[in-house]
């Protein structure tokens, strides 16, 4: 039996309803149009890898150090370990539970670290900048591997008929932390293997990437994503002018700006904001635009979720 078949097997006994109720109880509460299941749970495959990880506070796990200690151990990496890893199954498991209690009521889109993300997690953000630069034919080759542990993950955890596709979320190839041409040549082809893949099993992809993104919307066209989520760096307009009737935009209350720190009618006047930078044309999801601290009170998250019926 390959380690795919015994993961799948295992799928179909592991259960973890806990895990799963956090997401189904949040919906209950607070009725999102969209659901990143998984956030929060995004270094568990790198932890299955075999990564030391700290996981002992409401915050997301830590990882403690990397998987290798040097890109000449990149043979060293078995997708299988973290594949058949049980925690790994439960979180893939979580994700059928999740659409089970909830799918047919909003969209729920299992997310991930991206393949830049991922391969940063392996080796290091540090020594990955340096590959880019010193070898970048076998930054190229993790590029592969991480790609490859993505997509395995992702193909499991999509399995199901009321998850309608995957997120990506790749901080690393934010515009703040690498250039335009860093991103085409070890970020844009490997994105794109995964959306088509996705798109040949029918389901979509969403792509979140922080920081200022701007530099490189003209290359979100050629991947091609369901979605593309940008933080508040980006100018609506901008990205209206380039997406716009193309890829659809998700975005870009700021996360710690009045969403944190703010009364519930700043919220909704940035959300209109928003919005009236968008205009009418479809082709645009009111979100925040990044991950928020979990300070944010309730009150500032319901009152960004009461502009959608307006």
């Amino acid at each position: 039996m390959s380690g795919r078949e015994a993961a799948k097997k295992a799928l179909e006994k592991k259960k973890t309803p806990r895990l799963a109720d956090v997401f189904i109880n949040a919906f209950r509460k607070i009725g999102q149009d969209l659901i990143w299941t998984g956030a929060g749970l995004l270094n568990y495959p790198v932890h299955c890898l075999g990564c030391a990880l700290e996981d002992s506070t409401s915050d997301s796990p830590k990882l403690l150090g990397t998987v290798i200690d040097s890109i000449d151990a990149i043979d060293e990496l078995d997708a299988e370990k973290a594949l058949n890893h049980p925690v790994m199954q439960g979180i893939i498991h979580s994700h059928h539970l999740i659409a089970d209690a909830i799918g047919k009521e909003t969209v729920i889109m299992p997310t991930n670290w991206g393949p830049l993300t991922i391969a940063a997690r392996i080796l290091g953000a540090e020594a990955l900048m340096m590959a880019t630069i010193d070898n970048p034919g076998k930054l190229l080759k993790l590029m592969d591997f991480s790609t490859e542990l993505y997509w395995r993950t992702a193909e499991l955890s999509i399995n199901h008929p009321d998850i309608c596709g995957m997120n990506i979320s790749d901080p690393v190839s934010s515009g703040d932390m690498i250039s335009p041409a860093v991103f085409r040549k070890f970020v844009k082809p490997f994105l794109k293997v995964l959306v088509d893949r996705a798109r040949k099993i029918g389901k979509y992809t969403g792509i979140h990437i922080c920081g200022d993104s701007t530099p490189i919307l003209k290359d979100v066209l050629d991947i091609n994503p369901a979605y593309f989520s940008i933080e508040s760096k980006v100018d609506l307009k901008d990205a209206k002018e380039i997406l716009g009737g193309k890829v659809c935009v998700v975005g870009n209350v700021s996360p710690t700006g009045k969403y944190l720190s703010g009364t519930p009618e700043d919220v909704i006047n940035e959300g209109k904001e928003c919005v009236s930078a968008w205009g009418d044309t479809p082709g645009f999801i009111l979100s925040v635009g990044c991950d928020f601290p979990k300070k944010v009170p309730l009150e500032n998250v319901m009152a960004l979720m009461s502009l959608k019926s307006e």
